[in-house]
């Protein structure tokens, strides 16, 4: 396995665990409260299923990772992504109470630029 591989595992199960399935199937007013932040079911859902379909794109560049290819895509689609919710925590002032969700935005961020920068190393199998 590589540390890419298990950068982009991490993301998949924890995103897909605490975002993506709960967004889908939850009950609207648990998942108000454990979002924040008030919406239409409909809404909800849609969140729920754009980031499930992020999380597919995340498997395609797992399967390039472990094919021995580095997942230029997404490697970039995941810093835009994870940077840019981090960036959004921050200006709206929601990284104080969501500190552990933010932390994760941008160490994957972190880990994904790191990656792009050292493709070789991230590549490496250990």
């Amino acid at each position: 396995m590589t540390a890419l591989g298990l950068l982009l595992i991490t993301k998949i199960a924890v995103t897909g665990v605490l975002i993506g399935i709960p967004f889908l199937v939850l009950p609207r007013a648990l998942v108000a409260r454990l979002s924040g932040f008030e919406a239409t079911p409909v809404l909800y859902r849609l969140y729920g299923i754009a980031i499930i379909a992020l999380l597919v794109g995340y498997g395609g560049g797992l399967v390039q990772t472990l094919d021995g290819s580095f997942p230029w895509g997404v490697a970039a689609m995941g810093i835009v992504s994870n940077g840019g919710a981090a960036v959004i925590l921050v200006l709206t002032g929601q990284a104080k109470t969501m500190r552990a969700l933010t932390a994760f935005f941008v160490l994957i961020t972190a880990g994904l630029v790191t990656a792009a920068m050292m493709p070789e190393a991230a590549m490496k199998v250990f």
